[in-house]
């Protein structure tokens, strides 16, 4: 008679037919009085480096690093050298928690 994956497929396929033909365009049923959200807040690169430079600066842990932070486009490299993979770690996370910041490329190696 019927092969039972046959009748999974077939079960399958319909259940797919059935779901495309109900989708719609959701912007065409969306009411009138909707707006679109407020634009996030916008950091220039002038704004993260100082964030990063202060938590760099204010860390104990970090006293005596030789680090060069530059900022382009929200994008962060950091180069220098730090005394153990600790303070590489530290000032990696510094950098990312900083608001704005899209990548951070951490070039600091260990003296």
């Amino acid at each position: 008679m019927f092969n039972q994956s046959k009748v999974v497929a077939f079960i399958l396929l319909l259940f797919s037919t059935l779901l495309l033909i109900g989708c719609e365009n959701y912007a065409e049923k969306t009411h009138p009085s909707w707006v679109a959200p407020p634009a996030g807040a916008v950091f220039d690169d002038s704004t993260i480096y100082a964030r990063i430079a202060q938590a760099v600066q204010t860390d104990s842990d970090l006293r005596g690093i030789n680090i060069d932070i530059n900022v382009k486009d929200g994008n962060v490299t950091l180069t220098g050298t730090a005394a153990n993979e600790d303070q590489i770690t530290r000032i990696n996370m510094h950098a990312w928690i900083a608001d704005g910041v899209k990548k951070v490329d951490n070039q600091v190696s260990i003296r």
